[in-house]
């Protein structure tokens, strides 16, 4: 523990964690919450855009549980949804029931790319199943990813999304990069492209296009910093899938009812044959879907591609994702536009703090996402990909600016390809209160120079 007491504002959540790490493998149920470089946090109760750790230091969170949260932690409509539910049936059947169409109805309206579609309980679920159905519909092996892009932890996709630079082909076509040890050479048949490069995408697909069975992608590659796509980037590759007679797997996991209500499909004009959903489709329950067209979906109905899960479609899930689409239903209009503009107050707001700063900073937000990191060089032109992103940021400089930022009530994650989201809790009044204490942090400047701050407790 360092001696000025600092870190003591934190010594209950190091304690709990200390002792978690005794029955749970290191301490938390996702490596992403406990990084060797997290400040401790652990979290007592929840509302809003508010979190409050067991030391009882307040947080503005603007982390949002990983971007589900879209109407801010403990919506009393959901809570409300899932109570009631709860009394009608319980948490799970094992039967159907009347809330999978009803909500499956909602989701339609939003995502008109989707004829069927079938629920599971995690975006990891949602695209295994893709490159399925994928596989299966074509009669094709490869499938095409990029890189910087996160598809969930199975063996289908998983490859090291945020590999460093030296470990990356060098060539602009590489095989993909097992995500894990003990993955058996899995991802197998993938190719993993530079994100954004247009020419070398429709060159691949004209030379192999034959083989290819899906090109899948975040339609903004939100695991590599907020990256949007270049100008008719997503309709170059819909056009090249057509072309090789392969499919458009767009991954809206992020996307989905956080850029607008039909994600990435409605902002950029484009249209999937299967459509990845999570996060914020049910606000904050384990929901995950995949989507498409009917001929492609069919298979699952005939028993040729296998889905299933006891927990898929569960009814106190799926209450709660009813609740969420009715408000989009409802509302939906105003409530993107007050996330845009609530998006472009924070974006704007930390521009002005780093210029003042005189920190040479990238700010951008795609809808109710944003990213923010420090650049190595002033002059360095806006990164367009992963590895542009990995060379032009100063990885070090985003975590103690992150740790002062944790210590002054705000908490974001300290891994600077996470984005950060916005939900409906974070008000106007909420952002100004968000930017006074990071301007408060920013002109201490204590966070400047390398070597100042060490992390402590978590994996240290």
């Amino acid at each position: 523990m360092r001696e000025d007491g600092r870190d003591k504002q934190f010594e209950g959540s190091r304690r709990l964690l200390e002792r978690a790490r005794q029955s749970v493998a290191g301490g938390a149920n996702s490596n992403m919450r406990v990084l060797p470089y997290h400040l401790p946090l652990a979290i007592d109760r929840a509302e809003g855009a508010r979190v409050w750790d067991v030391d009882g230091n307040e947080l503005i969170d603007m982390n949002m549980g990983y971007g589900p949260l879209i109407f801010g932690h403990r919506p009393a409509m959901v809570l409300r949804a899932i109570e009631e539910e709860i009394q009608r049936r319980g948490t799970v059947l094992g039967f159907p029931h009347e809330l999978s169409h009803q909500v499956a109805e909602l989701v339609k309206k939003s995502f008109p790319s989707i004829d069927l579609l079938r629920f599971s309980s995690t975006g990891t679920e949602t695209a295994q199943t893709a490159v399925r159905l994928a596989r299966a519909h074509t009669g094709r092996p490869l499938i095409v990813m990029f890189e910087g892009h996160y598809h969930g932890s199975s063996d289908a996709v998983f490859h090291r999304y945020h590999a460093p630079l030296d470990a990356l082909a060098a060539q602009a076509q590489g095989r993909a990069i097992p995500g894990t040890a003990g993955m058996n050479g899995a991802p197998r048949d993938a190719i993993v492209l530079p994100w954004n490069d247009a020419d070398t995408l429709s060159a691949l697909m004209a030379a192999r296009g034959e083989e290819i069975a899906a090109i899948i992608m975040e339609p903004v590659a939100g695991n590599a910093g907020v990256i949007p796509p270049r100008p008719g980037f997503l309709q170059c590759a819909r056009v090249a899938a057509d072309a090789a007679g392969s499919l458009l797997i767009l991954d809206e996991v992020i996307t989905g009812f956080r850029i607008a209500r039909g994600g990435a499909q409605q902002r950029f004009g484009v249209r999937a044959d299967l459509t990845l959903l999570a996060k914020a489709l049910s606000g904050g329950v384990p929901v995950g879907a995949v989507g498409g067209r009917a001929d492609i979906m069919q298979q699952i109905v005939d028993g040729r591609v296998f889905h299933g899960g006891v927990y898929s479609g569960n009814p106190m899930s799926m209450a709660a994702a009813l609740a969420v689409q009715r408000a989009y239903d409802a509302d939906g209009e105003r409530t993107f536009a007050d996330l845009e503009r609530g998006a472009a107050q924070l974006a704007g707001g930390l521009r002005h703090i780093f210029v003042e700063a005189g920190v040479p900073a990238l700010v951008r937000h795609v809808g109710a996402m944003l990213s923010c990191f420090f650049l190595k060089q002033e002059d360095t032109p806006e990164p367009m990909d992963y590895r542009a992103v990995a060379e032009a940021a100063d990885a070090e400089r985003y975590i103690r600016f992150q740790h002062r930022a944790q210590r002054a009530g705000v908490y974001f994650h300290p891994n600077l390809f996470e984005p950060w989201y916005l939900s409906t809790a974070h008000t106007p009044a909420v952002i100004d209160e968000v930017l006074e204490r990071l301007e408060t942090v920013a002109k201490r400047g204590d966070w400047l120079a390398a070597g100042a701050d060490q992390p402590q407790g978590v994996g240290v």
